[in-house]
């Protein structure tokens, strides 16, 4: 079906499968996105214009960049995500998963291994006169004016 349900109290989008179990079709309420207007949040800032641009304009450097969104995210992070991942339900399509047990993250060292190259976290403490061609010798497929 499609995701056309509104939480009545913060606007929130749902599937009606979602629902209330102890709501009816007729009139379906949702709790978990604001506990029923118990939790309020300030309305999500805007980006800079350079960065919505880069994820709304139909330019050349935009769709490089949505195309290697995931690419930017990883050079950016500091830690990384971890879990038992059932892989089921990893086929094509939307990009879902299930997890078995605890959700973790690696932070790592903060210093590289002797003799290997500075990633993740390193690449904000370790040696940053040269963090960006660290970073761009991760990921090859990112453009240095975006990243910059």
């Amino acid at each position: 079906g499609r995701m056309d349900q509104i939480c009545t109290y913060c606007g929130a989008k749902f599937w009606m499968n979602e629902k209330d179990k102890h709501s009816t079709q007729n009139s379906p309420s949702f709790a978990v996105c604001c506990a029923g207007g118990k939790v309020g949040l300030p309305p999500l800032l805007r980006p800079p214009p350079y960065l919505m641009n880069l994820y709304t304009s139909l330019e050349p450097e935009a769709n490089a960049f949505r195309r290697n969104v995931r690419s930017y995210n990883s050079l950016l992070a500091c830690t990384s995500f971890g879990a038992d991942v059932n892989g089921e339900f990893q086929r094509s399509g939307l990009s879902n998963f299930t997890i078995h047990g605890q959700v973790y993250h690696f932070i790592g060292s903060l210093l590289p291994n002797e003799g290997e190259a500075p990633k993740f976290a390193q690449l904000y403490i370790y040696d940053t006169e040269n963090e960006m061609n660290n970073r761009l010798n991760i990921m090859q497929n990112v453009d240095v004016t975006i990243l910059q």
